[in-house]
């Protein structure tokens, strides 16, 4: 188990570098970048922990750093809540996806396709491996459910929504659907209402506070990701507690 979770967070401390690049290079507006992030002021390498440039000694925002270590916890967490070590590459992909989609979502209010596609079509093709290694037909047919029924719920509100709920948070929410659904049906229900109560309170606490009017466009995808990170790593808790 510590084997696994440590191996984990060393990959995430790896995959969070190239989440930042990949990160940088979509809000450039610049081809795909998965390894060896720029400094945005002089496009020379970040140091090892991506705290500068090696060209002008830039020094980066906390984000690119902090990055790699959240992803690096994520990972390692998300190691000791799969239920089979033959799925965790898969868990592991989608984990580092929602964690590059936070960020895109948070810079540009998208959720582009260019990423969300190719993951979408890796993640699943693992989970199916790692199913089927592991034997686990019915986590896959619950995985399906789970896929299309938050897909379904997500395409109601965008349409009843007008404009209010973007259509790239309805397709990443077949992702997070089936990656939570091949846990349990009831950790696709945690991850739905938790990004509804999560973006519920932020909103609201943006008002509050005046940091933003009823007309300002709020990004719906980070709940969504966050919420369903939640639900794969402490889901079990949650619904054990809500059943008591």
């Amino acid at each position: 188990m510590w084997i696994a979770f440590s191996i984990s967070a060393l990959i995430g401390l790896v995959a969070g570098r190239g989440i930042v690049a990949e990160a940088s290079a979509h809000r450039r507006n610049l081809p795909d970048r998965w390894w060896d992030p720029l400094c945005e002021a002089c496009d020379t390498s970040l140091n090892v922990a991506m705290t500068s440039c090696r060209g002008e000694q830039h020094r980066q925002g906390t984000v690119s750093w902090l990055t790699s270590l959240v992803t690096a916890a994520l990972f390692g967490a998300v190691s000791l809540a799969v239920p089979s070590l033959a799925v965790l590459p898969a868990y592991l992909v989608f984990s580092g996806t929602m964690v590059l989609l936070t960020l895109t979502d948070l810079d540009t209010k998208l959720i582009p396709n260019r990423i969300l596609g190719p993951a979408t079509i890796l993640a699943s093709g693992l989970l199916i491996v790692g199913g089927f290694i592991s034997g686990g037909g019915s986590g896959l047919i619950r995985a399906s459910v789970g896929g299309v029924a938050y897909f379904g719920v997500m395409f109601l509100l965008a349409l009843i929504a007008r404009g209010g709920l973007g259509f790239g948070d309805v397709k990443m929410s077949f992702l997070i659907g089936a990656f939570t659904g091949y846990l349990s049906l009831g950790h696709v229900v945690v991850a739905g209402v938790g990004a509804f109560l999560l973006g519920g309170v932020v909103a609201l606490g943006l008002l509050v506070t005046r940091r933003s009017s009823r007309k300002d466009a709020i990004p719906f995808g980070p709940f969504m990701t966050v919420a369903g990170l939640i639900a794969i790593v402490v889901g079990d808790a949650i619904i054990t507690w809500y059943l008591r």
